[in-house]
């Protein structure tokens, strides 16, 4: 659902908390339902396989939604889940990021796929987000797309066999099964 009205960082914070997620693009006001089981167990599985690899190498920060991105006072996203290395750790505030992560990963949900696939990844590479990940639960695939030139372009396209790598998360394997497996 969108609202014409424009919407900043602090209107946002003027919102009581409910089950919807806020977001604000260029001042359009965002708002999508809560996010379905399946949609957060992929997000936990692989937020804390980053997590337990980012932290054993002492990579930087895994973080999960709802955190809030403060691009500018009148874009703010909420990322599924992210990554912050240890040269960017400036950018975490008390209360929201200040900047663009490392990584940002969006998991496609029936309600937020128009806006995962095309409004968010726009608005990422706008504001320098170095790499994005989008994970399709219903067709078990990552794609993995990496900044370049202002724009992203697709840097691999994985299925139900094949191993997640970034050069984020330096040694790192992950079956792109494991997102799904019980």
């Amino acid at each position: 659902m969108r609202i014409s009205t424009k919407f900043t960082y602090e209107d946002l914070e003027a919102i009581p908390p409910d089950r919807n997620r806020y977001e604000i693009v260029d001042g359009e006001l965002i708002v999508t339902a809560a996010p379905i089981p399946l949609h957060q167990r992929i997000v936990l599985k692989l937020g804390s396989k980053l997590l337990d690899f980012a932290e054993k190498l002492h990579l930087g920060q895994v973080y999960v939604a709802p955190l809030d991105i403060v691009f500018t006072r009148s874009t703010v996203l909420e990322p599924d889940l992210l990554f912050i290395s240890n040269d960017r750790l400036h950018i975490v505030g008390e209360k929201h990021l200040t900047g663009p992560p490392d990584l940002v990963v969006e998991v496609l949900s029936e309600s937020t796929a128009r806006l995962d696939r095309d409004v968010k990844p726009k608005q990422y590479a706008l504001y320098g987000v170095p790499e994005f990940w989008l994970i399709d639960p219903n067709g078990k695939t990552v794609e993995i797309f990496r900044l370049r030139e202002g724009a992203y372009e697709l840097a691999a396209r994985l299925n139900y066999k094949n191993s997640l790598e970034s050069a984020l998360f330096p040694g790192l394997r992950l079956p792109v099964s494991s997102l799904w497996e019980s």
